[in-house]
Order: structure tokens, then C-alpha cells, then sequence
């Protein structure tokens, strides 16, 4: 039977974050095989997390980077990352780690997907992860963590859809791949429900982390008319988030700290607490639980997603009530959504 690990939101889970990563040590430790069932000893585990954008974007990559970081600092592991991983690299990335012994590698976007198919068959004696991965990678030392983006996108069209005067809305993305078309499906589907007059404005960066070519591309949605915006732009989002703020247009962010940075003009952050989902992997691999039939989803039914920061003087509370309803309804399966693979 298939074990499933739910993804569980708890604030008791909290702990001081650890900003600095141990290096990579020199020698080359041969790792159990993936097929092993038994706990690892910390001090003999090595952890990598390669991400695509920065460990301070205030985003899905720094919290990729802070849940290995917290997990290292509970279990005594050594722990690396690698930041601003371009896709021409990524597969060099992933054996270098793997060449040093490192037993977990985790690859923290769908973007790496591929480099990891290809990778990890190498490297028997190594496992391998892919936040928003195909859940079926038919690889015995690798999974895929499968989140549902779209559930996302869904929640922050619909409240735009409330909040557009114009019925111009902006969706702007970093670079277009599985989790990011996702969420951008989820998007549109979100909005038509909640105002099917509003036309959805839809762009990508081409960067993860270019946030002067994101705050350019927001500035010229609010110049064709958007009143309102939501960035899922990793890296770059900041960049649509500044110009909002500075257009004095409403926006749905993905984090706590870019709601402050558009303090007055951010309705609320919906956040992916992708930070405990990697813990928790990590978790199940030092319980030795790590292998091809180990499934890990994020879903709001999960709790991997986290509306907070609400700003009552941008968004009422009635309206946060029907959005709350929605939320209910893709936790009860009452709404359902369409998958874009």
C-alpha cells in the first residue's frame, strides 16, 4: 500500500531559521540505497537544495532554503544549496552534489523535472525530490512532490475579480513551465467565476529573479487599464509588487513581507508554506520512509496554502468571507478545478 504524506500547517512547528548553509565537505560519503527502510544517523546525512531563484526573494525559493535549513538545525544533517539555478545548469548542478555523496538532493521547482529524470538514474545510491514534480517519475531513488498551483491561481482571480473596477486583471508569471501554467489556469478559472465580464491580462518575465523586467511588465498592464494585480513571478515578483505599490493598485501577493512591502494596496498574501512540505520530506527520508511509492501533496486540504495578511481596508470582510467559502469548497471538493499538465 502506498504511504501518503499529507502535508500538515503547524505553528508549534516553528523554530529560529538558520540563515547560513554548512559547505559542501570535500569527502564522499556512499549513501544507503533509496530502498532502504530504516532511520539515518543525522551526522552521516547529507542534504542539498538547488532552487531557481534566491534564499531572500521572499518567496518559494527562501522558503525552500529555510525548510532544509530548519530541518538541518533540528537534525545535526550537513546541509548545501545552490541559488539561481539556470536550466542550462541544472543537470550539472545535480551531479556535482550527487558526485560528493550528498544523499538527498532536492530539486525545488517542476522546472527541474527533467534534468532530475535524467540525472538521477546515474546516481543509484542517491535520492532525489522535485517540489512540483510529476508525482510518477518511475524512478525508484526519486518522487516527485505534487502541488496543486491551481488552487492557488483560483483563490487570488477570484478576489481580483471582486476587487477589479476596470475588469482589466493582471496575472504575471516568471518563467512559463508546469507549476507556473498551473497556477495561471487556476487564475483564469478564478476570475470567471467571480466576474466572468473581467478580462484576464496575462504575461511572463522570462527571468525568475529579473525584477526590473517584472515591475516593466506591471507597468504597462496598469497602463492598458489593470486596476489589479497578481504576481507569481518567484524571484521577480518584487518587482510587480513595486509597482503596484507605487501605482496605488490593488494586488494579492505570495508572501507576508511583500504585503508590507505594498502595505495600503495588498489585499492579502496567499502563501505556499513550501517550507514545512520540505521538512517533512526530509523528515520521512531520515525515517528511512524515503522511496519511489512515498507521496507528498499540497493542497489547501493539506494546509500547504496560507491566506494571511489581510488588509481589511483594501478588501472587506465580506468579501474575504465569500472568498473563504471558496476555499471551503476545494477543501470539500464542492469546487472543482481544471489541471493543466
Amino acid at each position: 500500500m502506498k504511504k501518503f504524506l499529507t502535508v500538515l500547517l503547524a505553528l508549534a512547528m516553528s523554530m529560529s531559521l538558520l540563515l547560513t548553509g554548512c559547505g559542501s565537505s570535500d569527502k564522499s560519503e556512499e549513501s544507503g540505497s533509496s530502498t532502504e527502510s530504516e532511520t539515518k544517523e543525522p551526522s552521516e546525512v547529507k542534504v542539498a537544495i538547488l532552487l531557481v531563484g534566491t534564499i531572500n526573494d521572499f518567496g518559494w525559493s527562501q522558503a525552500g532554503y529555510e525548510g532544509v535549513a530548519e530541518a538541518a538545525e533540528e537534525y545535526g544533517f550537513e546541509y548545501a544549496y545552490s541559488e539561481s539555478v539556470a536550466l542550462a545548469d541544472m543537470e550539472s548542478t545535480l551531479r556535482d552534489y550527487a558526485n560528493q555523496g550528498y544523499d538527498l538532493i532536492i530539486a525545488h521547482g517542476d522546472e527541474f523535472s527533467d534534468a532530475v529524470a535524467t540525472v538521477a538514474p546515474e546516481f543509484p545510491d542517491s535520492n532525489f525530490a522535485v517540489s512540483n514534480g510529476a508525482q510518477d517519475l518511475a524512478l525508484d531513488n526519486a518522487i516527485g512532490m505534487d502541488i496543486r498551483n491551481e488552487e492557488q491561481g483560483y483563490i487570488a482571480g477570484y478576489a481580483l475579480g471582486i476587487l477589479t473596477e476596470s475588469n482589466k486583471v493582471g496575472w504575471i508569471g516568471s518563467m512559463e513551465g508546469t507549476s507556473q501554467k498551473r497556477v495561471e489556469n487556476g487564475f483564469r478559472q478564478g476570475l470567471k467565476a467571480s466576474n466572468p465580464d473581467a478580462e484576464p491580462m496575462v504575461s511572463y518575465v522570462g527571468s525568475y529573479s529579473d525584477t526590473a523586467a517584472a515591475k516593466e511588465q506591471a507597468q504597462a498592464m496598469i497602463e492598458q487599464g489593470a486596476d489589479v494585480l497578481f504576481q507569481y513571478a518567484q524571484g521577480a515578483g518584487p518587482g510587480v509588487v513595486q509597482a503596484a505599490a507605487e501605482n496605488k493598485v490593488k494586488i494579492v501577493v505570495t508572501s507576508p513581507q511583500q504585503a508590507e512591502m505594498a502595505e495600503g494596496y495588498a489585499a492579502f498574501a496567499i502563501q505556499t508554506v513550501n517550507k514545512d512540505l520540505i521538512k517533512m520530506l526530509i523528515e520521512a527520508y531520515m525515517n528511512g520512509e524515503f522511496g519511489a511509492d512515498l507521496q507528498v501533496q499540497g493542497t489547501f486540504a493539506t494546509n500547504l496554502f496560507q491566506i494571511n495578511s489581510i488588509d481589511n481596508n483594501v478588501i472587506s470582510e465580506d468579501d474575504m468571507a465569500k472568498i473563504q467559502e471558496q476555499v471551503d469548497g476545494l477543501i470539500n471538493g464542492t469546487v472543482e478545478l481544471e489541471t493543466a499538465r
